[in-house]
């Protein structure tokens, strides 16, 4: 009886975080203005999983080599992000504490996006192209960095802190 309860919560799960994430990519595309450019968007195509994967876009960069780097380094820093949520919802074996994880997962993108996006059009052309990215960069970072404080204080995972490493 505990064997079916469990698969029944765990396909209940499955279709909720399937339509909040139906959802969530719904009302993106219905609150997208049309100024945005398509290569723009930063989707990670690679699993990174330290730190170490980032570029250094410190140095004497033209626009359009910071932009690039940048978006890479975006790229990088969201995909870490992603990997530590769903580890985080993988340790959580309470459903509605995994639902309420990544219904807050959803929220925090979503509210990033917006405030990248208002960074963009305040700048304006490649600059606020580059300041974009480097908005998604740094807000990654540090949402990376109190996701793991949650991992550790949740989890116990103590051995992790300050590293905020993501390994499977």
């Amino acid at each position: 009886m505990s064997k079916i309860r469990n698969h029944m919560q765990s396909i209940t799960l499955l279709a909720l975080a399937g339509f909040l994430l139906v959802t969530a990519f719904l009302i993106s595309q219905q609150t997208q203005s049309g100024e945005k450019q398509p290569g723009l968007i930063v989707t990670p195509r690679a699993k990174y999983t330290s730190l170490e994967d980032m570029p250094d876009c410190s140095g004497e960069l033209t626009i359009q080599e910071a932009i690039i780097c940048f978006n890479e380094a975006a790229q990088v820093s969201e995909s870490l992000v992603m990997t530590l949520e769903d580890a985080l919802v993988d340790m959580e074996t309470d459903t509605a504490r995994q639902v309420a994880l990544i219904e807050s997962q959803i929220a925090w993108a979503e509210a990033r996006d917006f405030e990248c996006d208002l960074v963009r059009k305040m700048a304006g052309g490649n600059e606020g192209v580059l300041k974009e990215l480097v908005c998604q960069t740094e807000l990654n970072l540090s949402h990376l960095t109190r996701l793991e404080r949650y991992r550790n204080d949740w989890y116990g995972e103590k051995d992790a802190e300050n590293k905020v490493e993501v390994g499977q």
